[in-house]
């Protein structure tokens, strides 16, 4: 079963998904509603994947946008060890709880929110994925494997959305994304989005449909 309309972007949407902590902005919310609604009017199912959730701000965005038989991945180091930590962790349960939220009548069955290093994230052999955010460690190692993580489950004309390209403190997102464009062939630009008040841009990577 799909889920119902979110409502109008500015009064139904918008207040919901601000009282999540978080820096995802109204910019944000339109480029991935748009995204997200273009696909499904445009007959593409797959699951959806966030890499970094924090205390699910866009997460809600994408569990709004939950089409029927569709699932939401979720990963996040949480309380895990990390080089550059979160003053403020928050725990799944608090994630989901948020999500419950924003989203009512969110099946907790079709959302999964692991507590785990994205490079030990392991998802069901019958994953497709037709949008992913990658938004966890900022360094191009992290960054390297997670654009692999999602490509590998991302299906044709999928798109994945990568934070702070091109962000001054963080050169590795950049030097990892501009890797992936020259080795994968099957992946183009579709959007390269400022956001306001915001240093870093989001990238917005489509996966071209012949691709298999």
């Amino acid at each position: 079963m799909a889920l119902p309309n979110p409502g109008p972007l500015l009064t139904g949407v918008a207040p919901r998904v601000g009282a999540i902590p978080g820096w995802f902005n109204l910019d944000d919310l339109a480029h991935f509603s748009l995204v997200l609604s273009t696909q499904t009017t445009s007959g593409i199912h797959g699951d959806l994947l966030e890499i970094g959730c924090y205390h699910g701000r866009s997460a809600a965005v994408l569990a709004m946008h939950l089409q029927a038989d569709e699932r939401l991945f979720l990963a996040d180091a949480f309380d895990l060890p990390l080089d550059d930590p979160y003053g403020d962790t928050p725990t799944p349960e608090q994630v989901w709880q948020n999500l419950a939220n924003a989203v009512p009548n969110l099946p907790r069955e079709r959302v999964s929110i692991k507590r785990a290093y994205s490079n030990n994230v392991q998802l069901p052999p019958d994953t497709r994925v037709r949008f992913a955010h990658i938004d966890g460690g900022h360094d191009a190692a992290t960054v390297r494997a997670d654009l692999a993580l999602c490509a590998r489950y991302l299906m044709p004309g999928g798109v994945m959305a990568i934070d702070d390209y091109a962000h001054p403190q963080y050169p590795g997102v950049t030097e990892a994304v501009n890797e992936f464009l020259d080795s994968q062939a099957s992946f183009h630009i579709l959007a390269d989005l400022n956001r306001s008040g915001a240093l870093g841009r989001k990238l917005y990577l489509a996966r071209m449909r012949e691709a298999a």
